[in-house]
């Protein structure tokens, strides 16, 4: 089973153009040495704030176990000395930091995931389910793809789920080749309307959410200079 790790950091405001610099500079060092380890770095802006996340594939458990970490990584790159001290200018000033690993959910009528070659934006949207409301959140989902292909409208979905770390969301992403492509799109009720008609897509819309307890869409920016991709 293909698995997704990220590695997500809320930085505090004043603290970010130093954290982004020194990530740079691991990133130059590691696309100078062709290194073999991989990842794509992503800034998101939405309620929580601004963060950083890095995003890199394994091919299951086994595989995870026998990956590097990136403490280790930088270590590697930089010696023990100057890695550590380098780790510990890093973590100044992030407030807050989560470790997922996540599996694509295709049979909900998504994608497959290309982390080799991610979007340069992404409108992603996290859903938590209430107890009861696994069944309807995730035809939501489904019924909302299903209707971006029905209208023809230039919307491609990944679909994730947590196996560690924050259980039982959802994360729907978006990608954006063109920032216009968001202007032009309908918002979520629209589409389903337009692709099933006004009582149907408002009842699919009405069920879906009321089967949610919390959503969150933010806006995630690649980033390639923090990067060392394929």
């Amino acid at each position: 089973m293909a698995l997704i790790s990220v590695l997500r950091q809320q930085v505090q405001g004043g603290s970010v153009a130093r954290h982004e610099r020194l990530v740079r500079f691991v990133a130059e060092r590691a696309r100078n040495d062709g290194d073999t380890a991989r990842w794509s770095t992503r800034i998101s802006n939405g309620s929580a704030g601004r963060s950083i996340s890095f995003i890199s594939s394994v091919e299951g458990f086994a595989a995870m176990a026998a990956e590097e970490a990136p403490d280790a990584m930088i270590r590697r790159l930089f010696g023990e000395a100057d890695g550590e001290a380098l780790l510990g200018a890093i973590g100044e000033g992030v407030v807050a930091e989560a470790s997922l690993l996540m599996r694509a959910r295709e049979d909900l009528g998504a994608g497959v995931l290309q982390l080799d070659a991610p979007p340069p934006l992404a409108l992603v949207t996290r859903l938590r389910p209430t107890p009861t409301g696994v069944a309807a959140c995730e035809d939501l989902i489904r019924k909302v793809i299903e209707a971006a292909a029905k209208v023809d409208e230039e919307r491609r979905y990944n679909v994730a789920v947590p196996v560690v770390g924050e259980l039982g969301t959802y994360t729907v992403a978006q990608g954006v080749s063109d920032p216009a492509q968001l202007d032009q799109q309908a918002d979520v009720p629209d589409l389903l309307i337009e692709a099933f008609g006004e009582a149907e897509g408002q009842q699919i819309f009405t069920d879906g959410v009321a089967g949610i307890q919390e959503a969150q869409t933010e806006l995630s920016l690649l980033r390639e200079d923090l990067s060392n991709l394929p």
